[in-house]
């Protein structure tokens, strides 16, 4: 009887952890890829009162507009830190945090120079 019980406990155990180990994606549908962000980039321009944002790699990132004012107030040689966010809305993947509490949701927008945002 204990024999039994060993193998029956052994069994439903190994089921146990193989049910917790991650699954890899085989067909992945929607955002199936991680990219590997810097810890954090230097504030080299703040352009449009915060609606857009270039860092020290080149980067222009574009700020979700409730959150324009925040960035508004950021200046160039600012540390940002860069996470990604895992429920993103409208395209706005990044959070660009500085400090404690100064955070802003932002958008790749290309490298160089910031799209014309204004209509002339």
């Amino acid at each position: 009887m204990v024999p039994v019980l060993v193998a029956v406990l052994v069994t439903f155990s190994a089921i146990s952890a193989a049910a917790q180990a991650q699954a890899t994606a085989v067909g992945c549908n929607w955002h199936c890829y991680r990219v590997t962000l810097p810890l954090g980039l230097a504030i080299r321009e703040v352009i449009d009162d915060g609606s857009f944002v270039t860092l020290e790699d080149g980067s222009v990132w574009e700020i979700r507009l409730s959150q324009r004012p925040v960035a508004s107030s950021w200046k160039p040689g600012d540390f940002v830190r860069l996470k990604t966010i895992w429920a993103p809305v409208n395209g706005f993947e990044i959070l660009l945090a500085h400090g404690d509490s100064d955070r802003a949701e932002a958008r790749l927008a290309g490298r160089g120079s910031p799209p014309d945002s204004r209509l002339d």
